[in-house]
């Protein structure tokens, strides 16, 4: 077998409740079709290529702790049958603080599962309640403590800022409480809801869409980027390392199944619209629509809706744009030796528009967001489009 690492990627597409800002492959309501997914995500599975000993297995949705323990094990054994035998060394699964939707976590420890990510998303009940989230800031508390005893010591939150209403003083209490919870791992998010111009123009419909439309009319941008800039702060000094754009850690708890799309890793995708990337130059996507997925899957056919073959431009771009991701910027060797020419001799227009405008900082070793980068990552990003 090879021994390259290889990364997993498990869609669970099932929630309770559909949240009105998500843009991930969702279905609500289909619960008692959870089983039957499952043995269709064990027979993707079987049909996929396998290479390299597996790393990393993350479950994300959707509410991947919708799976009963039982269920997590049966995907957890057939990765394992189809790559390799041993236990990767990090097998992520996001789950939801909500008191309706309790795992067993002593029975996904026993599964193999050993980091949670909570979407805690905020402790302040008015933030929820605005996000139309399914918990309150008491139940993530609880989860999050459930989690701790069950013996997990991998474990991180999410937290959504840019929420109208939320300021900049309740942002710092969150950011303070968040802190005092102890989690090895912070990831912040901004509420994005940007609409199409057909969306704004159009007539009201359903809740989803009047809620996106008053919401992303009371966002303030100014406000969310001061809070970008406090949490940077905060989370500094109580020893979180800022390592990539929206990620905050303690020493030896970055994600290592993020760090491998940022690496641009071979992975695997498995589920209703997962993606996978050969490590190379192919990447190929699912099926989104569950049920299509559950017919061609159960058919024994891979449910792959289509496949592409990136040229040499759009991948060295891609390069950049994940490189500079990293707070640590794109590595100027790394990328010499993959495309044969220093990023700053390749692409001198886009550096230089970069420094000039104060988004970018360049070194001997790397080329790097600025503090402002950061903060407009799309602009600095814009210049080294082929």
């Amino acid at each position: 077998m090879n021994a390259a690492p290889h990364h997993l990627y498990v869609h669970v597409p099932f929630c309770r409740l559909v949240c009105a800002y998500c843009d991930f492959v969702t279905v609500g309501g289909r619960g008692a079709d959870i089983d039957r997914y499952v043995e269709a995500v064990r027979s993707e599975i079987a049909v996929r290529p396998a290479s390299g000993t597996l790393r990393t297995v993350y479950f994300g949705g959707g509410t991947p702790s919708l799976l009963t323990a039982e269920q997590t094990d049966r995907v957890m054994r057939a990765s394992l049958d189809r790559w390799s035998p041993s236990a990767p060394e990090e097998v992520t699964l996001e789950a939801n603080p909500s008191a309706r939707e309790r795992p067993d976590w002593a029975g996904l420890r026993t599964a193999g599962v050993n980091r949670v990510s909570l979407g805690v998303q905020s402790l302040d009940d008015d933030d929820l309640r605005t996000i139309a989230r399914g918990h309150t800031s008491a139940e993530a508390r609880e989860a999050y403590a459930d989690v701790r005893a069950a013996g997990f010591e991998n474990v991180s939150i999410d937290l959504i800022y840019g929420i109208p209403g939320q300021g900049m003083e309740r942002w710092n209490r969150i950011l303070r409480e968040a802190v005092a919870l102890a989690p090895d791992h912070v990831s912040l998010y901004a509420l994005q809801l940007a609409l199409a111009p057909d969306e704004w123009a159009a007539p009201p419909r359903r809740g989803a869409l009047r809620w996106r439309r008053r919401v992303a009319d009371e966002q303030d941008d100014d406000i969310a980027a001061d809070q970008y800039r406090c949490a940077e702060e905060v989370l500094d000094v109580a020893g979180y390392r800022h390592y990539e754009l929206s990620s905050w850690a303690r020493p030896g708890r970055e994600s290592r199944h993020n760090g491998a799309y940022w690496a641009r890793r071979a992975y695997t995708g498995i589920g209703a619209g997962a993606h996978s990337y050969d490590g190379r130059a192919v990447r190929s996507w699912n099926v989104r629509d569950l049920d299509g997925y559950l017919a061609r899957a159960e058919a024994g056919e891979r449910p792959m809706e289509g496949c592409e073959e990136l040229d040499e431009p759009t991948r060295a771009f891609e390069a950049v744009a994940l490189g500079l991701r990293r707070v640590d910027g794109l590595r100027r060797a790394e990328f010499a030796a993959e495309f044969a020419s220093d990023p700053g001799d390749r692409f001198a227009d886009a550096v230089a528009v970069g420094l000039e405008r104060g988004l970018l900082t360049v070194d001997a070793d790397s080329i790097r967001l600025s503090a402002t980068g950061r903060l407009l990552a799309n602009d600095a990003l814009e210049p080294f489009a082929p």
